[in-house]
């Protein structure tokens, strides 16, 4: 198998297993896709990018329940 034929059974693969996932499936392969590629970036790239109300100190909630 040339590598443009293993190129190309990978991408019909992939399309022929996405057909068969759920909705939520598709989304969450989708977010885990997402956090792969944000993962590559710098933190300052990170900080950046986001929106404001994503890099807001975090409230201090009390422990437990």
């Amino acid at each position: 198998m040339t590598q443009n034929e293993r190129e190309e059974l990978i991408f019909d693969l992939a399309q022929h297993k996405v057909k068969k996932l759920s909705e939520a499936g598709v989304y969450a392969m989708a977010v885990d896709q997402m956090c792969y590629i944000l993962g590559l970036e710098t933190n300052e790239r990170l900080l950046r990018i986001a929106p404001p109300h994503l890099t807001k100190e975090p409230i201090n909630k009390p422990s437990g329940f």
